[in-house]
C-alpha cells in the first residue's frame, strides 16, 4: 500500500509543480490536488485496525485515471487549454490496470490471458501516445492566446502571468493568422501602456502579415473592449 501512496503522491506533486507553467494552471492543478488527496486518504486507511483491501489502490488509480484521460483528451484536443492531465491520467490508468491484471493473472485461462495481454498493450500504447502529444509536442500557440486574452480581460498586463508575456508565446509557424492576432493585440496593449517603440514594432510585424484586414474583426473588438476597461497599467497577478 505504501508503494501506491508514494506513487500517487509523487505523480500528483509533479503534476502540481508542472501546472505552474501552464496557460490555464487551474485545470492540471485541480487533478493534482485530487490525486494528492486520494494518496492522503490511503495513508490514513493504513492506520485502520482492519486491513485495507489490496485492490483498493489500483482500482482507484485505474478509475480516476480513466476519467482523467477522457477529460484530459477533451482539453488537449477540443478546448486546447491543457496538455498535462491526459498523460498523467494515462499513467494512473496504465499502472492501475496492469496491476489489477497481474494480481489475477494466475487465475486466468489462456483466452483470458491473451485478452488481458492485449488490454495491457493497448493501455501502454495509449499512454505513450498521450505522453508524446502532451509532453513532447507541448502547448500550442492558440492556448497561450486564449490565456493571454483572459489575463487581459482581468486587467493583468505585465509579468510572467501577464497578457503581454502570454501573447509573446502565442506564435505558430504554420498558422500565420495566429501571429497576426497576437501582433494586433500587442500593438494595442503597448499603445495603452505608452510604449510607442514596441507598439510600432508590432504594428510593422502585423503589416508584414497582411495588416488588420487578415484579423477577425470580432477579435479586434474584444481586445479593444478589454483595453477600454483598463484605467491604468496593472501589474501581474498576485
Amino acid at each position: 500500500m505504501w508503494a501506491w501512496i508514494a506513487f500517487l503522491a509523487t505523480t500528483s506533486s509533479t503534476l502540481l509543480w508542472m501546472s505552474r507553467d501552464q496557460p490555464f494552471p487551474e485545470i492540471s492543478a485541480r487533478w493534482g490536488w485530487i490525486i494528492l488527496l486520494i494518496s492522503g486518504i490511503l495513508a490514513i486507511a493504513t492506520q485502520s485496525p482492519r486491513a485495507t483491501n489490496e485492490y483498493l489502490a489500483p482500482i482507484l488509480s485505474a478509475a480516476i485515471g480513466g476519467l482523467g484521460v477522457v477529460i484530459g483528451v477533451r482539453h488537449s484536443s477540443i478546448t486546447k487549454r491543457d496538455v498535462l492531465v491526459a498523460p498523467f491520467a494515462g499513467l494512473w490508468l496504465a499502472v492501475g490496470t496492469i496491476t489489477l491484471l497481474t494480481k489475477t493473472w494466475p487465475d486466468y485461462n489462456q483466452t483470458e490471458q491473451i485478452t488481458g495481454f492485449i488490454l495491457a498493450t493497448l493501455v501502454v500504447a495509449l499512454e505513450t501516445f498521450l505522453f508524446w502529444k502532451g509532453l513532447i509536442i507541448g502547448i500550442q500557440g492558440v492556448t497561450w492566446s486564449q490565456a493571454a486574452l483572459r489575463q487581459l480581460d482581468r486587467g493583468l498586463i505585465v509579468g510572467d502571468r501577464g497578457s503581454i508575456s502570454m501573447f509573446e508565446k502565442s506564435w505558430d509557424v504554420e498558422e500565420s493568422w495566429l501571429d497576426a492576432m497576437s501582433h494586433a493585440a500587442l500593438y494595442r496593449i503597448h499603445e495603452h501602456q505608452n510604449n510607442p517603440k514596441l507598439a510600432a514594432k508590432h504594428a510593422q510585424l502585423l503589416e508584414r502579415l497582411g495588416g488588420e484586414e487578415v484579423v477577425d474583426s470580432a477579435w479586434l473588438e474584444t481586445i479593444d473592449k478589454c483595453i477600454k476597461r483598463l484605467k491604468k497599467p496593472i501589474l501581474e497577478e498576485e
